[in-house]
């Protein structure tokens, strides 16, 4: 075998690893991610979307990271006794041919230490964690700052 066909059979094993590096097997599915443009200089901001479970098996989303924050964080608003508060939930389960919703006032990621404004119009990717399937890009648009819900899948 010539040395030309061998390095291109290299090539090829590496970009065939690379093309799966980083993707989720199949039933994971992500829509609709959206965050609020938030005030200049507000260092925090969240993300909503749905998430999809089409698989056999259920799998959990144990964190989240993106190059927009240098922290991201999975929350949960809870109601307790007619007062509000948030917390952080290191993992989240995904049930088996379900899904889950991260909405205002309920599920959401938390992005903290924000240097740069989320402004409305642009979009950024976060990286979901999960266990099973592995990491999942997502893009995620900026609303309007009194938005509700984006309208449109992803």
């Amino acid at each position: 075998m010539s040395r030309y066909r061998k390095h291109l059979i290299r090539l090829t094993a590496i970009a065939l690893l690379l093309a799966g590096a980083g993707t989720a097997t199949a039933g994971i599915m992500v829509h609709d991610a959206w965050s609020r443009a938030m005030p200049p200089g507000h260092p925090t901001g969240a993300v909503y979307f749905e998430l999809e479970n089409d698989g056999q098996r259920g799998d959990a989303l144990v964190g989240v990271r993106t190059e927009r924050a240098p922290r991201a964080e999975l929350h949960q608003t809870i109601e307790d006794g007619g007062n509000s508060r948030m917390v952080h939930t290191p993992r989240v389960r995904v049930p088996a041919e379900g899904g889950l919703t991260f909405e205002p006032g309920g599920r959401h990621v938390m992005l903290m230490g924000l240097e740069r404004t989320l402004t409305e119009g642009e979009t950024y990717t976060i990286i979901l964690e999960l266990e099973r399937a592995g990491d999942v890009a997502v893009e995620v648009e900026v609303l309007a700052p009194t938005a509700m819900g984006s309208g449109h899948s992803h």
